[in-house]
C-alpha cells in the first residue's frame, strides 16, 4: 500500500488519492523515494512557464527603464536577465540529473557542503525570499486592483494586504480550493500578456510620426545610463520577471527521463518566457510615452503604468479590463506563493529545523499546515509596511542571488571532489564559472546602489547562524535531559 510522504501529507486529498492508485513502480518509472514518475517534458515546460510568469512583467519594466534610461538598453537588460536565467538553469540541470531527489538547492547544499550550510538556506528561504516574493506579489496586485478606481499608494497598500488576507486564509482553511485558484487563475497571465503585445504589434503596423512607437524605438539608445552598477540593477529587476527559473529541480524525482527531459525543459521553458517578455515589452514602447512609465525627476517608477497602456489602446474600457486581468494573475501567483512557502516550512519543522508546532495541519480532512501559512503571511506583511517595489525587489533579489551562487557553486565543487562522478547532463565548465561571477557582480551592484535594503537582506540571510547555534544547543540539551531519564529509570528498575 502507498505510504505519503511528509510532502504528500501536506497536499490535496484528490493528488494523494492519485498517487495512492499508481501502479507499482518500474525501473523507468521509478526512483529512490518511491514516488513514480508522471511528470512529462510538456508538463515540465509548462511548470516553468507557469511559475516564471507572475508579477514580473507587470513591475519590473519601470525599474528596469529607470536604471538603464532608455527603450534600447532596458531590451538589452531583459535579454540578459533572460540569458543569465538560462545559464542558471544549464548549471541546475547538470545538478538535477546528478543528484536526482526532490528538494532543489537544499539537497544540492547539504550534500556539498553539510547541515550548516542547509539550514542556513532553509531559513533564508523561509524567513527572507518567500516572504519577500509573496510580499512583492501582494503589493502588485495591491496597485493594479485600486488603479481603475483612481486611488492613490494608501489604497493601493491596503488592497495589498486585504490580498495576503484572503490568500492566508484559502491556504490555511482549505487545501483543495487554494489548489484550484493555482490552475484557473493561470490563464488570466497569458490573457494579459497577449493582449499587451497584440495592441503594440497593431500600433507598430498603423505607423505614423511623433508616435510613441516612432519616439521611443527609431531613438532606442537616447538618454541611456552609462553606469555599470544602475545596469546590474536593471538586470536584477528584470530577473524578477524569470524567477521561478529553478523550481524544476524542487520535483525532479517525478520528471519522467530526467537525463534528457529536465535539461530540454529548462531549455524550451525558459526560452519562451523571454520571448513573450520582448513582446509584451515592444507592446509597451509602441504604445506608451518614457515618462508614463516611469516619473525620470522623481528617480522614480510609476505604479500600475498598465493601467495607462490599458487607457491608451483602448480607452476607458481598457483602464479597467487589463489591470483587473494583471491584479487577478498575481493574485494566482500569490496564491501559488503561499501555497508552496507554507508547506516548505512545515516540511522543514519535519526535519527539525523549526519548531514541530509548524507541522500541525488544520485536519485530517483539510492538511494544510495552518500555522506555517500563518508564519510566512505574518512575515510578509511586516515586509509590505515597506510600501515600496524596489525596496522589496532589491533585498529579495540580493538573498535569492547569494543562495543561486551557492548552488551552482556546488556544481564546481563537485566537479572537484568527484570528477569521476556521474553526470547525464554536463556543460561546459565555463557557464558555471560566467553564472558565478555574473552573480557576484549582479549582487555587488544591488549593494553599491541600494546599500540599506541590500544590508538587510543580507542581515536576515545572518541571522541563520546565530539561530542554528540556539537550535544545536537546544537540540543537545534534549537529548542529555532523556540521556538522563533513562539513566534514572534504569537505576531504579536496578533497584527493585
Amino acid at each position: 500500500m502507498h505510504e505519503p510522504t511528509d510532502l504528500e501529507q501536506l497536499l490535496p486529498e484528490d493528488v494523494q488519492d492519485a498517487s495512492a492508485r499508481k501502479d507499482p513502480p518500474t525501473e523507468e518509472r521509478s526512483n529512490t523515494s518511491g514516488v513514480a514518475r508522471t511528470l512529462t517534458l510538456f508538463g515540465g515546460v509548462s511548470m516553468i512557464v507557469g511559475t516564471m510568469i507572475g508579477s514580473g512583467i507587470f513591475a519590473s519594466p519601470g525599474t528596469v527603464l529607470l536604471h538603464t534610461g532608455s527603450v534600447g538598453l532596458s531590451f538589452i537588460a531583459w535579454v540578459m536577465a533572460g540569458l543569465i536565467a538560462l545559464l542558471g538553469c544549464l548549471c541546475y540541470a547538470e545538478l538535477g540529473t546528478m543528484l536526482p531527489s526532490s528538494g532543489g538547492e537544499y539537497s544540492y547544499v547539504v550534500y556539498t557542503y553539510g547541515d550548516f550550510a542547509g539550514f542556513v538556506y532553509i531559513w533564508t528561504t523561509a524567513v527572507v525570499t518567500k516572504p519577500g516574493s509573496l510580499a512583492i506579489i501582494c503589493l502588485v496586485c495591491g496597485q493594479y486592483a485600486v488603479q481603475p478606481l483612481g486611488f492613490g499608494e494608501d489604497a493601493s497598500l491596503a488592497a495589498a494586504y486585504c490580498a495576503l488576507i484572503v490568500v492566508t486564509v484559502i491556504n490555511a482553511t482549505s487545501v483543495r480550493f487554494a489548489d484550484r485558484v493555482n490552475r484557473y487563475f493561470t490563464v488570466f497571465k497569458s490573457i494579459a500578456l497577449m493582449m499587451i503585445g497584440v495592441l503594440g504589434l497593431v500600433a507598430l503596423i498603423q505607423g505614423g510620426n511623433n508616435t510613441p512607437a516612432e519616439v521611443n524605438l527609431h531613438h532606442s539608445f537616447r538618454d541611456s545610463k552609462a553606469s555599470i552598477a544602475d545596469f546590474g540593477v536593471a538586470t536584477l529587476a528584470g530577473l524578477w520577471g524569470f524567477d521561478g527559473w529553478n523550481n524544476l529541480n524542487l520535483v525532479t524525482e517525478e520528471l519522467l527521463d530526467p537525463s534528457r527531459n529536465l535539461p530540454r525543459a529548462v531549455l524550451f521553458g525558459t526560452t519562451f518566457v523571454l520571448a513573450a517578455y520582448l513582446f509584451a515589452l515592444l507592446g509597451y514602447y509602441a504604445l506608451m510615452p518614457l515618462d508614463q512609465i516611469v516619473d525620470f525627476n522623481k528617480g522614480k517608477s510609476k505604479e500600475g503604468f498598465a493601467t495607462e497602456f490599458g487607457r491608451t489602446s483602448m480607452g476607458d474600457v481598457g483602464a479597467i479590463i487589463l489591470p483587473l486581468c494583471i491584479a487577478i494573475s498575481t493574485f494566482g501567483a500569490a496564491n501559488g506563493s503561499s501555497f508552496s512557502g507554507g508547506r516548505l516550512v512545515a516540511v522543514s519543522a519535519k526535519n527539525g529545523d523549526f519548531p514541530k508546532l509548524f507541522t500541525i495541519v488544520s485536519s485530517k480532512e483539510n492538511p494544510a499546515p495552518a500555522r506555517a501559512i500563518l508564519m510566512q503571511s505574518a512575515l510578509a506583511a511586516a515586509l509590505l509596511a515597506s510600501g515600496s517595489f524596489e525596496a522589496l525587489l532589491a533585498g529579495f533579489s540580493v538573498a535569492a542571488w547569494l543562495f543561486y551562487l551557492m548552488a551552482v557553486s556546488c556544481l564546481l565543487t563537485l566537479r572537484w571532489k568527484e570528477p569521476t562522478r556521474k553526470r547525464p547532463f554536463r556543460v561546459w565548465l565555463a557557464v558555471p564559472i560566467v553564472f558565478s561571477l555574473i552573480a557576484v557582480g549582479l549582487v555587488c551592484a544591488n549593494v553599491a546602489i541600494q546599500p540599506i535594503e541590500s544590508g538587510l537582506a543580507i542581515g536576515g540571510v545572518l541571522s541563520a547562524v546565530p539561530v542554528y547555534w540556539a537550535r544545536d544547543a537546544l537540540q543537545k540539551r534534549g537529548h542529555c535531559l532523556r540521556s538522563r531519564v533513562t539513566d534514572t529509570e534504569s537505576i531504579e528498575m536496578n533497584a527493585y
